[in-house]
């Protein structure tokens, strides 16, 4: 059995956001999904630049990585931090 750690980032650019998911299996760190979003989700109405990057982290692990064996084993909470830091969601997967 195999385990890995995917972590999905919402970067800030000029333009919009740049959405990055690795995964990491303690030997490599592999770049799974890297691309542009033009806008936030929006929950309740308003853009949640958390909830998107969890729903897009989420969407990447149900799709590409299922297709190559992968499936969450649980979802790993974030510290919570004073300073700005870009939104991130972390899953620890198995296959």
């Amino acid at each position: 059995m195999r385990f890995a750690q995917v972590i999905g980032i919402l970067h800030r650019e000029p333009t919009g956001y740049r959405f990055v998911v690795t995964l990491d299996n303690r030997t490599s760190v592999r770049t799974v999904r890297d691309e542009p979003v033009a806008a936030l989700m929006r929950l309740d109405g308003i853009e949640d630049p958390e909830w998107t990057v969890d729903q897009l982290t989420q969407e990447t692990i149900g799709t590409i990585l299922a297709e190559q064996g992968w499936e969450v084993v649980a979802r790993q909470e974030q510290a919570q931090t004073e300073d700005w830091a870009p939104p991130v969601a972390s899953y620890l997967v198995r296959g």
